[in-house]
């Protein structure tokens, strides 16, 4: 009886320190190949808070999508380790490309390591930090629903396109320019921005979970949340103003002299906590 209990809890404590292993690799990834900063140094001697959110929001999105990775029935131990291992390697690789794309073509307009490293831009770390979370939502529905071959790694690619879409919509309907208030260290565009990507990723994680059922069934459903996505988030701008902050412009808030960090804020729950009550209504 006793080892009904100890033997699975023996492989769990096993497969976490597994998923720590990992997280070590992601985190050395970051610093290394993608941001190529001395962790330690910038955040602990030089207090570099904008670091420090991009670099959380990245391993949060790392131990989210390690959630595909983690959950599911056994197949055995051995199995088990061989499945954390690649799934959990593929899921650091489809963060650190996210990355990449963020920087490149969310904010083109300036280096977002040379805003986080150097200039300490929270404005810009908050972005990233939301692309990441979105990322991680993404990931995890992949792995638990169509896997991380190559039709999981083309609907990851849909994902990006949708998020980037996002990104590019939310700056047409916001009154001020994104990249010139992110450019001034804008924290509060800068996290109504991130919780805008993080609904986005959260509620384009619905379209790309369950089980692939072939390409016109699974496309038809992806494009059909993803446009629900699209104009879901956009009441939710407006029902966030209204029922949030009565006789508030939260926009204007957010880009006045002074910026209004928690006008960002609220914002960005509206954004974060509708795409929620949207993915268990759903």
């Amino acid at each position: 009886m006793v080892e009904e209990y100890l033997i699975p809890m023996a492989w769990s404590v096993g497969y976490i320190l597994e998923a720590f292993v990992l997280l070590w690799i992601a985190k050395f990834a970051y610093t290394r190949i993608y941001r190529r900063v001395d962790l330690k140094v910038e955040l602990f001697e030089r207090g570099n808070y904008a670091l420090a959110v991009s670099v959380t929001g990245y391993l949060f999105g790392i131990v989210i999508a390690f959630g595909g990775v983690l959950g599911g029935s056994s197949a055995g131990w051995k199995a088990d380790v061989v499945g954390i291992a690649t799934n959990g390697v593929v899921a650091i690789l489809l963060m650190l490309v996210a990355s990449f794309m963020c920087e490149k073509l969310l904010l083109p307009h300036f280096d977002n390591t040379k805003e986080v490293v150097e200039k300490h831009n929270l404005g810009t770390s908050f972005v990233e930090a939301g692309m990441h979370i979105a990322n991680g939502m993404i990931v995890l529905a992949i792995i638990q629903g169509s896997g991380a071959g190559w039709i999981g790694l083309v609907f990851w690619l849909l994902a990006q396109i949708v998020l980037i879409l996002a990104g590019l919509l939310y700056e047409l309907a916001t009154p001020h320019k994104i990249h010139q208030e992110i450019g001034r260290s804008n924290t509060a565009v800068g996290l109504a921005f991130g919780g805008a990507l993080v609904g986005m990723g959260n509620v384009v994680s619905i379209a790309v979970t369950g089980d692939f059922l072939g390409w016109e069934s699974s496309l038809i459903s992806f494009v059909g949340y993803a446009l629900f996505g699209f104009v879901v988030l956009f009441f939710i701008k407006k029902l966030t103003d209204v029922l949030l902050a009565p006789g508030v412009k939260l926009s204007a808030q957010q880009s006045q002299d002074s910026p209004n960090i928690g006008a960002g804020l609220i914002e960005a729950f509206g954004y974060v906590g509708g795409s929620m009550l949207i993915v268990w209504v759903l």
